[in-house]
């Protein structure tokens, strides 16, 4: 039987160690800093086995496990890896590789330690999907002209009542840095760089076939992606989010107020009144809204004002901290208000449109489609098509039928087809359109 140490007992934990324990050759050792968190996700059964410890105590854990799957929040990926590495334990986890992972793939390498990262929703399932999609065209003779992707987790039509029209399945604040990352993609070859401090300036509107109209707005670095998957004829790729029309405007505006940040001040006397005043200069006496406007530049009956105005962020309430940042201040504040309620559900939506060129040289278009929903007082979609990939690649590098040494995405078919197909078996799967 081999032992699987799972680190992280958050929002996807629940999917992804539930579908490994479903595998009798598995046991799963689940550990959090709180004991209640990671017997929760084990739910009571006998192969599992719930831990509470800190991660810089798990060593004796990490060198008798068969396989570590790491689902901590992206800034912890590089001290756990450096760990596994270390032990000679490999690694799958789904956040994006940071430049200091990339770094490690010698040294992974050297040590025969598989690290397997970017296997969840986006990146991960995007990835798959749209290389398989790429190998079957180039295996019939053609050629990628251009490739767009876009991914958004939000929530289902029926729960998007609130007047940002967002809610949270995953971290408040890893959505936030989502939204300050600088995005790189090509325009019929020419390359474009968006600084991160604009990103929410650069969006623009998107129909999905079945789901209606989203805004959308570049997502990383997209050209990085074109020797990934093999395809340096592309005039062409980009990589995008989506969001419900009217959220871009109001973040851009809260990052030019300085909400998004993460400098630890004194906050124990203000308000959130106080908080906006000071960073933006503006009198407490004035009328506030107004002010506000003319800071941004907007309108005072501005849908954005309205916004920021309903978040809470203008009331004249003390803030529930001593010291705080920006950043945290207002991740409490939009997880405050934009919390799933029971019985509500959520949605993924993934696309992929191809523009291609047949063998015989005629043009044709791809469009590749995943829409998904959570279970309302259940699991979320985002937690569904993010666990399940990466747990059902940790399967695989259990069992030795991945074992490619060295740091990995999962773009070579001996790990996306396997994956891919037992996802569709789960009932995830990408609806193909060709034209």
């Amino acid at each position: 039987m081999k032992n699987i140490l799972v680190f992280g007992a958050g929002r996807i934990a629940g999917p992804c160690v539930g579908h490994m324990l479903k595998d009798p050759d598995l046991k799963v050792t689940v550990v959090d800093k709180f004991i209640e968190n990671a017997e929760k996700v084990i739910n009571g059964h006998p192969r599992g086995e719930a831990v509470a410890l800190d991660l810089k105590d798990t060593d004796h854990l990490i060198e008798n496990a068969d396989l570590v799957v790491s689902l901590l929040p992206r800034f912890l990926d590089l001290y756990v890896i450096k760990k596994c590495i270390e032990h000679k334990t490999s690694i799958v986890f789904p956040n994006f590789l940071s430049p200091g992972i990339k770094e490690l793939a010698g040294k992974a390498e050297e040590a025969g330690v598989t690290v397997l990262g970017e296997i969840g929703l986006d990146p991960g399932i995007d990835h798959m999907s749209a290389v398989k999609i790429i190998n079957e065209v180039k295996e019939k003779g053609g050629k990628i002209k251009s490739f767009s992707s876009w991914c958004g987790g939000l929530p289902a039509p029926e729960a998007a009542n609130e007047p940002v029209r967002y809610k949270f399945s995953w971290s408040p604040e890893e959505a936030i840095e989502a939204c300050t990352c600088p995005a790189r993609f090509m325009d019929q070859g020419s390359e474009v760089k968006i600084p991160g401090s604009e990103l929410m300036k650069n969006y623009s509107f998107k129909n999905v076939t079945g789901c209606g109209w989203f805004e959308e707005y570049p997502n990383s670095d997209a050209i990085f992606y074109i020797d990934v998957y093999g395809i340096p004829e592309v005039h062409s790729i980009y990589r995008g989010t989506f969001r419900y029309p009217g959220w871009c405007e109001t973040i851009a505006c809260l990052n030019e107020v300085g909400m998004f940040d993460d400098q630890v001040g004194d906050v124990g006397n203000m308000t959130y009144l106080d908080y906006i005043c000071m960073l933006t200069g503006i009198s407490k006496e004035s009328s506030i809204k107004k002010a506000l406007a003319d800071y941004l530049g907007v309108q005072e009956y501005s849908t954005v004002i309205k916004n920021i105005e309903w978040l809470g962020l203008l009331k004249d309430q003390p803030l529930p901290f001593k010291q705080a940042s920006a950043k945290e201040i207002l991740s409490d504040t939009l997880l405050d208000q934009l919390s799933f309620k029971k019985g509500e559900r959520d949605i993924v939506v993934m696309l992929h449109e191809f523009e291609i060129q047949y063998a015989d040289g005629k043009p044709g278009k791809i469009s590749s489609t995943l829409v998904e929903y959570g279970e309302p007082d259940g699991h979320s979609a985002m937690a569904w098509t993010t666990g399940l990939p990466v747990a059902a690649a940790a399967r695989l590098v259990a069992r030795g039928e991945y074992s490619k040494p060295g740091v990995n995405i999962p773009v070579d078919k001996t790990i996306y087809e396997p994956v891919l197909k037992e996802l569709e078996e789960l009932g995830i799967r990408m609806e193909d359109t060709y034209s």
